[in-house]
């Protein structure tokens, strides 16, 4: 753990061999190789780590009824499933990793149909802990290149379990043709490969500055004859003797004392060590800015800052950043977690699909990965606006029905949660209500509608209420003229 990834690269016979030949082959690394160069660099742990955590942050949403909802996100915390996803993402950076599912059966036999309760646990496993038996080579079958059976290594000597158990996490894909196979071929290759020399050269930087600074702080002694004064009997003495005086004068003096001569016989010579500072900073940069594009993460994701000289780009960066991320969700680690989520909907009591409450159809239990980010306070106020502005001038032009544009809008505050509650607090209103409705007018006076009792409190004169009503109309059809 304590060695440099230079000396973990060179441990390896094969990858040293590649590199003496200058071979374009990349270098394909052994488990020990890999974990060895993961542990040795901290910035080649960020470069693994922060595309991991990223990926499972915000996690996921999920589309369903909320009592469904709630049940799945229960289920999740029971078995830690972001955590270990997690962990599985950082291994398929390193060169591969799996979930295992432990499910009632042998674990050689296919995983049935699971009744509430019944996933036990999902483990983490490495790469290197599994070995493929019976890879499929027939390329007309749908699982070309995929093993029949899984053997996990443990300290009972291994035991077989079956793909329908196992979730890869894989790496980074070998082109076709490249030579390999089986195991290699199925994994692919670390992320490491990629970045291992320029995190090098960076560490190599970082530690050669650092002796640098270690070095300022030394003084530069220069004593005439040295060289005939130690080859003279107790000279090494003497020199011992005076080099503890000047050390001593240091550390309780805070001065340095030595000897300036008589003017006529040389004395000695003491200078602080000087150091050009300037540019050291802009090319420690060039190292990390290096590692950054090798790496494919901004360099303020990467270090936290911008680099030192240039003007912040953190804004742009993060929008960039946030698209790789999504891309890498959506290329590999959504299909490994809808190869889990059959199992882990039939764990949590929910069925794969739900009758919608306002439209009776029967739709599919879904989710969708939470945003990566969220916009701030002026900047959600300032979308709002935007919107209700475009609402109202699309209400003026009257092209879409009352009915229809009342439920759009609803619809829209809802989804995008302008108002909590909206939606609970609508459906408790009659749809008649909520939408805006009216009844069709039939022709009957609604003031005639009070007819029934004499003296009606409504009748300005105490006559009867259809008499009321007939003066109310004459009133106001008056009022309409002038």
């Amino acid at each position: 753990m304590q060695d440099s990834v230079t000396s973990a690269i060179q441990s390896a016979s094969p990858a040293h061999y590649l590199r003496q030949q200058n071979s374009a082959m990349s270098y394909l690394f052994a488990p020990q190789l890999a974990f060895a160069a993961y542990l040795a660099s901290g910035l080649l742990q960020k470069v693994i780590d922060i595309p991991a955590s990223d990926r499972v942050r915000e996690w996921r949403d999920w589309q369903a009824e909320k009592d469904q909802i709630e049940a799945i996100e229960a289920e999740e915390r029971r078995l830690g499933l972001i955590a270990k996803v997690r962990q599985a993402e950082v291994l398929r950076g390193i060169g591969g990793g799996a979930l295992i599912l432990a499910a009632p059966g042998a674990p050689n036999t296919p995983i049935g149909s699971l009744s509430k309760g019944q996933l036990q646990a999902v483990n983490v496993v490495s790469r290197w802990q599994l070995t493929g038996a019976d890879y499929v080579t027939e390329l007309t079958d749908p699982a070309y290149g995929t093993p029949r059976m899984w053997k996990i290594a443990n300290d009972n000597g291994g035991a077989e379990v079956h793909p329908s158990r196992v979730i890869c996490f894989r790496g980074e894909a070998i082109p076709a043709g490249y030579g390999v196979s089986g195991d290699q071929q199925f994994w692919g290759q670390s992320r490491l490969v990629r970045v291992w020399k320029d995190v090098e050269r960076s560490d190599h930087a970082q530690g050669w500055f650092a002796e640098l600074v270690k070095k300022a702080k030394l003084l530069r002694i220069g004593i005439p004859g040295l060289t005939d004064f130690t080859a003279t009997e107790g000279g090494q003495a003497r020199l011992d003797r005076r080099m503890g005086a000047i050390a001593l004068g240091e550390s309780v003096l805070n001065a340095t004392v030595f000897d300036t001569g008589n003017g006529t016989t040389p004395a000695e010579t003491i200078t602080d060590y000087q150091v050009t500072w300037a540019g050291i900073p802009a090319m420690m940069d060039a190292f990390d800015q290096r590692v950054a594009a090798v790496a494919d993460i901004p360099f303020t994701r990467l270090m936290g800052r911008s680099p030192a000289g240039m003007n912040a780009t953190g804004e742009y960066d993060d929008q960039n950043w946030n698209k790789t991320v999504a891309a890498g969700q959506s290329l590999e680690l959504r299909p490994c977690l809808e190869a889990l989520d059959p199992f882990l909907l039939a764990s949590a009591g929910v069925a794969p699909t739900r009758t919608d409450a306002k439209t009776k159809k029967t739709v599919a239990v879904t989710w969708r990965f939470a945003p990566l980010s969220k916009p701030s306070e002026k900047q959600e106020a300032d979308t709002f606006k935007t919107v209700m502005e475009a609402v109202t001038a699309l209400q003026a032009t009257s092209a879409i029905p009352d009915q229809a544009f009342a439920k759009g809008v609803q619809n829209l505050m809802a989804e995008r949660e302008y108002i909590p509650g909206l939606d609970q607090a609508l459906a408790e209103i009659p749809e008649d209500e909520r939408f805006g409705l009216t009844p069709e007018d039939d022709g009957t006076d609604p003031s005639a509608l009070q007819a029934g009792k004499e003296g009606d409190p409504s009748s300005a004169e105490g006559g009867s209420s259809v008499e009321a009503g007939t003066r109310r109309r004459a009133a106001n059809d008056k009022a309409g003229e002038e």
